[in-house]
């Protein structure tokens, strides 16, 4: 039965059906009373809220509030729309300062790509960008960065730049500079902020500035990166207290890359938040647990996507959405976390080792990629089928529905985080290889 999956999935693939086929539907009278209540009910969520009450998980949980506590008839609804949102939010994030300051560079680095790849940003010492380029994330289209053209070049003066980039666009600007901050990038700030966007400062090219100052017999690192910030500090004290980060596009691991990220993190409004942590390369143990943590929110949106799936009762229909669910989850994970080919061939480049090397660091079963077959055995696994047996039996019978959606929840949730734990192990290996961890 489970190798028939792939051909139930034309049919339901990760979207369930939203009504049951009319030969299923019950006559008024004989619905039951708990329909719509599902297992997405305050009473199973304070068992589960119990048990996990003590570990990272409870976070999560309790970020479901809003559904958990909607109208019975709504929870549903508000369940797939949360789930839809999350999936398909859209982050346009704007780069741009003085012709030469190395925005291009910067846009390839937060895509996770070479300056050579064929879809990488043009890079130069001139000025190659000369309207605005909308890049796509490789494996988040929704995301998209813009690599606009540098304020005070011939074609865009700074007084009508805003309104040439198509300003509204945007949800946060990063101004960029490889030197001091100058009076252009000044007024762009102060124009920015009249508007009520974000902007942040960021020096880039700090590498450079190291390895030039390095040679000296007084060099000292964190002494060269505080008289940068004092001195960028210092040119732009008439836009309040600025947001200043030293950053090495070659290298985002070191220097304030990451708290660059912190600042978006508590920033941003929390859709958004998403969408920048899992558009972003793993360049870090950090970054990877930050990534980690977000889909742990997401495994309990999708439990309990299985959980409303296992009320209609119709024989096999859980088993295909759970499947569709997992599937999809486990793809999105593993490209995410940087374990796919092209990634690691991006970070062979970066961190100068053989590709191979770092995919010989994979060792859990997901190392080639999230086959339907890895999902087709874990489900087939004794005490996983059992569960699901039970869970079918169980929603054929009047007033089974919310113990067959709890035996979907907890089956689904148990699989989704083995394996997202498992693909976070060979990330960790990966990084280790890299010399990143």
């Amino acid at each position: 039965m489970l190798r028939k999956l792939e051909k139930c999935e034309k049919n339901v693939p990760s979207k369930c059906p939203d009504k049951p086929k009319e030969k299923d539907i019950k006559k008024p009278e004989e619905e039951d009373k708990n329909q719509n209540v599902y297992v997405v009910s305050r009473e199973f969520v304070d068992i589960l809220s119990n048990a996990i009450s003590k570990t990272e998980d409870s976070d999560s949980l309790s970020s479901l509030k809003e559904i958990i506590d909607s109208p019975p008839a709504e929870k549903t609804n508000k369940l797939k729309s949360k789930l839809k949102e999350l999936e398909n939010i859209t982050l346009n994030i704007a780069i741009t300062g003085m012709t030469g300051a190395g925005k291009s560079s910067f846009v390839n680095a937060l895509r996770g790509l070479p300056h050579d790849d064929k879809d990488a940003a043009p890079t130069g010492t001139t000025e190659t960008t000369m309207e605005p380029n909308m890049y796509p994330h490789p494996s988040m289209p929704n995301v998209k960065i813009w690599d606009l053209p540098g304020i005070g070049s011939p074609k865009f003066r700074a007084k009508m730049y805003l309104k040439d980039v198509n300003f509204h666009t945007y949800d946060f600007f990063l101004i960029v500079t490889s030197e001091r901050f100058k009076e252009n990038d000044i007024e762009l700030a102060r124009a920015i902020k009249k508007s009520k966007k974000l902007f942040y400062f960021v020096r880039t090219k700090i590498d450079n500035d190291i390895r030039a100052e390095s040679h000296k017999r007084t060099f000292d690192e964190r002494m060269l990166l505080e008289n940068i910030r004092e001195d960028c500090k210092a040119n732009l004290l008439r836009v309040g207290i600025p947001k200043i980060f030293l950053i090495s596009s070659f290298n985002l691991e070191k220097y304030d890359f990451q708290k660059l990220i912190n600042t978006l993190e508590d920033e941003l409004p929390e859709n958004k938040k998403f969408a920048l942590i899992q558009a972003l390369p793993v360049y870090s143990l950090e970054a990877l647990t930050k990534k980690q943590t977000y889909y742990k929110k997401m495994i309990w949106l999708n439990a309990f996507a299985a959980g409303v799936a296992a009320i209609a009762p119709i024989p096999g229909l859980s088993l295909a959405c759970d499947y569709g669910i997992i599937k999809k989850f486990f793809q999105q994970v593993f490209t995410c976390f940087g374990l796919s080919n092209q990634a690691l061939e991006a970070l062979s480049q970066r961190v100068n080792k053989p590709v191979e090397q770092l995919k010989a660091a994979k060792t859990s079963r997901f190392k080639e990629g999230a086959t339907e077959d890895i999902v087709i055995d874990m489900l087939s696994k004794p005490n996983i089928a059992i569960a699901k047996t039970l869970g079918t039996v169980m929603a054929l019978l009047p007033g089974g529905a919310l113990p067959a959606g709890g035996t979907a929840v907890a089956t689904v949730h148990y699989l989704l985080n083995m394996g997202l734990n498992e693909m976070a192990e060979d990330t960790k290996r990966v990084l280790s290889v890299s010399q990143l961890a």
